[in-house]
């Protein structure tokens, strides 16, 4: 999912209101839902909230990956993977607050122009020790991919989006 998307690049959609939280905007949407730029409101802090809408008949199977995903990722607490706050329901669907990553993701950062090689040696460092962390809790993430990467306002990286991890 890509949260760190420029609001005005990515098209208009109502307003969502999940309990607790002041959404601001869309920061994109992904395979499995939308991320919106929120306020956590009991701790005033700025979340990425992702949701998952029930649109007709609610599908089982994608409602148990979101479960899946929040799991996997609240069980790792590591600098380089996107912290996990909270997840539940709302009136529409799904969520899962997490951490917000100001500076974008990997994939905006290197649409212009490549990285130089020391940048790019540490963001891969970054990215490996997140992994190496996740499969020693026996998770593999298995979408690895520059959208997944999302940066901080200082350029360090973090690795998001476990939709499709496994346990060992």
């Amino acid at each position: 999912m890509d949260q760190g998307e420029q609001a005005g690049q990515v098209p208009p959609h109502p307003p969502i209101h999940v309990a607790g939280y002041e959404a601001m905007h869309l920061l994109g949407r992904g395979g499995m839902g939308e991320v919106y730029l929120a306020r956590q409101l009991s701790l005033d802090r700025l979340v990425a909230l992702k949701v998952l809408r029930f649109r007709g008949a609610i599908d089982d199977d994608l409602v148990a990956r979101f479960g899946r995903e929040a799991r996997a990722a609240a069980s790792l607490t590591h600098p380089h993977i996107v912290p996990v706050y909270d997840h539940g329901e709302w009136a529409e669907g799904l969520f899962i607050s997490m951490g917000y990553m100001s500076g974008g993701t990997l994939a905006s950062r290197i649409a212009s122009s490549p990285l130089p090689g020391p940048e790019a040696a540490r963001i891969g460092a970054e990215i490996a020790s997140a992994l190496a962390y996740a499969h020693g809790k026996d998770i593999v993430h298995r979408d690895v991919k520059p959208s997944n990467v999302l940066l901080d306002e200082a350029g360090n990286a973090s690795l998001a989006d476990f939709g499709i991890a496994r346990r060992g």
